[in-house]
């Protein structure tokens, strides 16, 4: 079979897709554990190879428990240390996922004050630089990413510029006020990222940049702030085929579910907005499950079960407010007794998987 072209891999979004273009995927008989491993993105504990943190990810990826490794600022102390964990995690599973944010400014976790090349703030970007500029930049950022061994990218920010906003406007992680703007930097990065091999995750659905808040925090409400035209930058990604996977924000708005469900947990905005509306066929992620605006209003488990039912493929827990060495068997039986309540079904689990197996198909190495 002549191997597909990687743009139209993209599309293959639902289980019967994936298994009819390539016949060897429907025999891969995962269990149910198994499947629901595939959409785990977990965070741990330690900044080093041999920390008992590492030994835990370690297992859990030896014995198929989670798709992906999530390090964080905490995990990233030296070069020798970030390198050589993810060195030893991909040893154990090339495909899995070694994500960390890479956006540059303020978020950029490969620094350069271990010795990795500055990645200047979005706003600089376009102000010095320019579209020519921010390509060249970009190229050398994703090939010291993949040579440091990560393959995501919890990046670029598509949220449009407000000075007020204290989490997006006030650092310049916005690139500019109008989504051609905005989209056509953003889909540069991502450019950039793809050519290298990485996968990169755009942020935060449905919009954080016109926030008065932080969902680090807690909830962020963002119903008397949020305008139709916060939509632009992802619409113009997902109609330019740049979207692989997006990120839902911890971000209540009621003009798009009434409910007062943040986006992480709303049907309405995932799959009503983005799905539908948007046609996005990609992979939507939630932000860190162990952030404030969830940590403290809804339990670990009822947690995850509400972003699969909103129709999150990754589930990215950072574990580390209250680390848990078996969080991932935990949820899989989570699933497995929601499965069996009836609360939603395999087939729902299944279409998540094959999402997820879209998208490593995409990222060629």
């Amino acid at each position: 079979m002549k191997n597909p072209d990687r743009r139209q891999v993209i599309g293959w979004a639902s289980a019967a897709a994936v298994a009819s273009h390539f016949p060897a995927m429907a025999q891969v008989q995962l269990s149910l554990a198994e499947k629901v491993g595939r959409m785990l993105l977990l965070g741990f504990i330690g900044s080093r190879p041999d920390t008992g943190g590492a030994d835990i990810v370690a297992d859990h990826l030896q014995e198929r428990r989670i798709g992906g490794v999530l390090f964080l600022r905490h995990n990233v102390r030296s070069r020798e240390g970030a390198e050589g964990l993810a060195a030893r995690f991909r040893a154990i599973d090339p495909k899995a996922w070694m994500a960390i944010d890479q956006e540059g400014g303020l978020v950029q976790r490969l620094s350069r004050d271990l010795g990795y090349s500055w990645i200047p703030r979005a706003s600089q970007v376009v102000e010095e630089r320019g579209i020519v500029g921010a390509r060249e930049l970009y190229a050398l950022a994703a090939r010291e990413f993949r040579a440091a061994g990560f393959n995501m990218n919890l990046a670029p920010v598509a949220d449009l510029h407000d000075p007020e906003n204290a989490v997006i406007g006030r650092h310049g992680r916005s690139y500019g006020t109008t989504g051609q703007d905005v989209a056509a930097y953003a889909a540069t990065f991502i450019e950039a990222f793809e050519t290298e091999g990485s996968v990169c995750v755009i942020k935060h659905f449905p919009g954080h940049g016109r926030s008065r808040g932080d969902s680090h925090d807690g909830f962020v409400d963002i119903s008397e702030t949020w305008s139709y035209e916060e939509l632009d930058p992802f619409r113009r990604l997902v109609e330019a085929n740049s979207a692989r996977c997006i990120m839902g924000g911890h971000l209540i708005n009621r003009n798009l579910d009434p409910s007062g469900l943040p986006a992480t947990f709303s049907s309405a905005m995932l799959d009503d907005l983005l799905r539908t509306d948007l046609e996005f066929k990609g992979v939507v992620m939630t932000d860190d499950l162990d952030m404030a605006a969830i940590r403290e209003n809804y339990d670990q488990r009822e947690a995850v079960l509400r972003s699969i039912e909103a129709g999150n493929d990754i589930i990215m827990l950072s574990n580390s407010a209250r680390p848990d060495p078996e969080l991932p068997q935990r949820i899989a039986g989570w699933v497995e007794e929601a499965i069996e309540q009836g609360r939603f079904d395999e087939a729902r689990i299944d279409r998540s998987v094959a999402r997820i197996e879209a998208l490593r198909m995409t990222r060629p190495g």
